[in-house]
């Protein structure tokens, strides 16, 4: 048996030298992924241990060709009799279920956080959305447990299914308010910076958060207001194509009125104005009598932002007409 032991020490070197190689490849390739580090150092340990175990029945088997048998045999009938089997696989599988849970709770909370960036999503949404997922694995993994050593989970299942539905009911407005968020974040349908109306609220969107949203209205006062009432609402997004219409109505003695020549003249002053689009093209529109005054409707597209033009095209009509009625129709968001 002594000649046997050289063979045994170069069998038991060999699998270590195997293990940590394949920990080495496993780390290296791994090591500048999504996965998380925790995840990573198992997975290697797993590796190293993998070739040890199946050089144990090895070097058994050249120390003693029968000793293999034997030890089984004794083992079998060890474990038959006090359940040592069992307890043994249940806690083996218990703790492999246990860290690979957290690895792969801590790697789906890092490519969360990192994906939603993509997004834009604020860095708190986005961690506690991770923190969420996190959870969630190691919930799981923690009730496959208690299955493994046929623990009744029944009555923790109850104890948390009421202790959800009492803070569901007395969280709803505030759930409605987060799942309204999500929705938000995830399908932008503006952005930050964005000048939106809502309900009458006409303002510059500052932030988005997970249960409000934040505009800064354009008389200068900031407004928060909770993301159901924006997820039911009409949103009108004002900065979402590059022009505007703005609309402006003149109203002026009949005696002033020529049919064509007011008209061209009134299109004139407004391409003389440079920040007025020349396509579309301005448009004069004759929309209602009233006694001796009647109202021309006139159309026109600026580009967004451009407050500037409405109050210049305002003035011009002023000086070349001083004797109309002057009324902004479409502020085309920029008033």
């Amino acid at each position: 048996m002594i000649d046997h032991i050289p063979y045994i020490v170069l069998t038991a070197l060999l699998a270590v030298v195997i293990g940590l190689f394949a920990r080495r490849l496993l780390v290296r390739r791994l090591k500048n992924t999504v996965v998380d580090a925790w995840l990573v150092q198992t997975l290697g340990i797993i590796a190293v241990i993998i070739p040890l175990a199946v050089a144990v029945p090895i070097t058994v088997a050249i120390w003693d060709s029968n000793l293999p048998a034997t030890i089984l045999h004794q083992l079998n009938l060890s474990f038959t009799l006090t359940g040592g089997t069992d307890f043994v696989l249940h806690f083996t599988g218990s703790l492999l279920i246990a860290v690979l849970a957290i690895g792969i709770g801590r790697t789906l909370r890092r490519m969360t956080i990192h994906g939603l960036g993509e997004k834009r999503i604020d860095v708190n949404i986005r961690t506690l959305i991770g923190h969420v997922l996190y959870i969630v694995i190691l919930a799981v993994a923690a009730f496959w447990i208690l299955s493994l050593w046929q623990v009744a989970v029944g009555i923790p299942i109850a104890i948390l299914s009421t202790f959800t539905i009492a803070l569901t009911l007395s969280l709803q407005d505030i759930l409605k308010d987060l799942v309204a968020g999500l929705y938000i974040l995830m399908e932008r349908p503006f952005h930050i910076g964005d000048e939106i109306c809502i309900e009458n609220r006409t303002g510059r969107v500052e932030d988005v958060q997970i249960r409000a949203t934040t505009l800064r209205l354009n008389s200068g006062e900031e407004v928060i207001i909770p993301n159901t009432q924006v997820f039911s609402a009409i949103v009108v997004n004002n900065t979402f194509y590059g022009e505007r219409r703005a609309t402006i109505t003149l109203t002026l003695p009949q005696e002033e009125f020529v049919k064509d020549e007011t008209a061209a003249r009134i299109i004139g002053i407004l391409k003389e104005i440079e920040t007025v689009m020349p396509k579309p093209e301005p448009g004069v529109v004759l929309s209602g009598y009233t006694g001796k005054l009647l109202t021309l409707t006139l159309h026109f597209w600026i580009a967004s932002g451009q407050s500037d033009t409405l109050s210049q095209a305002m003035y011009n009509l002023r000086n070349a007409f001083p004797n109309a009625d002057l009324a902004v129709a479409e502020a085309a968001g920029a008033v």
